[in-house]
């Protein structure tokens, strides 16, 4: 069984089934907006190359047979890599309701290990990436209005001491600020 049937196994089992649909239904939408969607891209100077669903080709090889199944990627099959690769590793469901969505943005943009190592020094324990009991339990901790401020931060220091990233910064920021934006409303839709 490869890596891929693996992970639609995983996020279908028993155990991860209703937590995988409300990823679907409540978290995983807002995201794909900022990553293309459906649509297979490949951006001038990006390493990731091919890209659908914000699963890019060259970091996720491991769950395709060549890039011709890539490109055949649907949408259940995005959302089970995105699930078990991110939001099960970062434990998304330990953060408040409210602060989800921008949670598993983050872990999806910036990587699961740094956004783990933000939302650690957010609440006060060691910044080690790994997610132990510790950390789980201040967990319920994390706000969308610290995570919001702490990913602005980070983008504006990548601007600062890299100016070949300057260019990116107010994508970053329209992204970070829409994501805030659809926390809020897709909290008000679920009352």
């Amino acid at each position: 069984m490869n890596k891929l049937n693996k992970a639609i196994r995983k996020a279908n089992s028993k155990y991860n089934k209703e937590n995988f649909e409300s990823f679907k239904r409540d978290i995983f939408k807002h995201t794909l907006i900022w990553e293309g969607g459906a649509k297979l891209h490949k951006l001038k100077g990006d390493s990731g190359g091919w890209t659908i669903y914000g699963i890019a080709f060259n970091y996720n090889k491991e769950y395709f047979k060549d890039l011709a199944d890539f490109k055949d990627t649907v949408y259940d099959e995005a959302a089970a890599i995105a699930f078990c690769k991110y939001y099960l590793p970062a434990h998304v469901n330990l953060v408040q309701p409210l602060a989800q969505i921008m949670y598993f943005d983050m872990a999806y943009n910036l990587g699961t290990r740094r956004t783990i190592k933000m939302m650690q020094k957010l609440i006060g324990v060691v910044p080690d990436g790994i997610i132990g009991r510790k950390t789980k339990e201040k967990m319920y901790l994390v706000s969308l209005e610290k995570l919001t401020e702490v990913r602005k931060r980070r983008y504006y220091r990548l601007a600062e001491n890299n100016a070949r990233l300057k260019r990116f910064l107010k994508g970053w920021l329209n992204r970070t600020n829409d994501i805030e934006q659809r926390s809020y409303k897709h909290k008000n839709n679920v009352k």
